[in-house]
């Protein structure tokens, strides 16, 4: 009777270990729960942030098998170009598998200010590769898209006698149909001209005319796709 008690209760703890390692396996990089570099605000010596916010905050992440985590505290590194999130120990770690989406909210005070999109496996342009984030401005058939890149540069600032080392940002803007983008300037005529549908230009432009949108702002931008997918 011990015996059978013994292997019953080994039997459950195997099955619990698998459970365990499983639910590791799909959110850690690695089995021994390896921790990643993260140097807090900011890199040390260096002027600005390479995160996207400024401390931690509560997203959701769907990665490229189509598993799907909530409840997560996440960082985007836009210098790496790189998701990682924090568990109960509050310690960085990386996902073992591709992240295909992540919404990230900007909170106070527990009210949400904002929520950001953020996709990869676009086909790369301009440097970028497939496992690059843009952020998505306004979602549809035909997608606007943020692409904000950061570098480490030295520069010297007025007055400053020595040049110091900063964290330099440049966002590029996309119209992404599938997994294609076509680059956009934040102007009228290079907007029209990236539609991929050439016919609805003038309803477009029209659109654009009689909301007085000025498409060097990024809500215009949103506006103007928006309605060009509803036609």
């Amino acid at each position: 009777m011990k015996k059978f008690i013994s292997i019953t209760a080994g039997i459950a703890s195997c099955v619990l270990l698998c459970n365990i390692q499983a639910i590791a396996q799909g959110v850690v990089v690695s089995s021994d729960m390896q921790d990643v570099r993260y140097v807090g605000k900011t890199y040390n010596g260096i002027k600005g942030s390479p995160y996207l916010l400024p401390d931690w905050a509560n997203g959701k992440v769907k990665l490229t098998d189509g598993t799907v985590y909530e409840g997560l505290k996440l960082q985007y590194d836009q210098l790496k170009d790189e998701l990682i999130f924090s568990l109960e120990d509050n310690r960085p770690k990386a996902f073992m598998y591709p992240v295909k989406e992540f919404t990230i909210k900007d909170e106070s005070n527990k009210v949400v200010l904002n929520e950001k999109m953020f996709r990869s496996g676009f086909t790369p342009i301009d440097g970028s590769t497939d496992k690059s984030f843009y952020e998505i401005l306004q979602d549809g058939n035909t997608a606007l898209v943020k692409r904000t890149s950061k570098k480490i540069v030295e520069e010297r600032a007025p007055g400053d006698t020595y040049k110091t080392k900063q964290i330099s940002s440049s966002e590029k803007y996309y119209l992404a149909s599938g997994n294609n983008l076509i680059k956009i300037k934040k102007d009228k005529k290079s907007f029209l001209e990236a539609l991929p549908d050439p016919k609805k230009a003038s309803q477009v432009d029209k659109f654009i005319a009689d909301k007085k949108l000025n498409l060097k702002n990024e809500n215009a931008l949103s506006q103007a796709i928006a309605y060009y997918n509803s036609l």
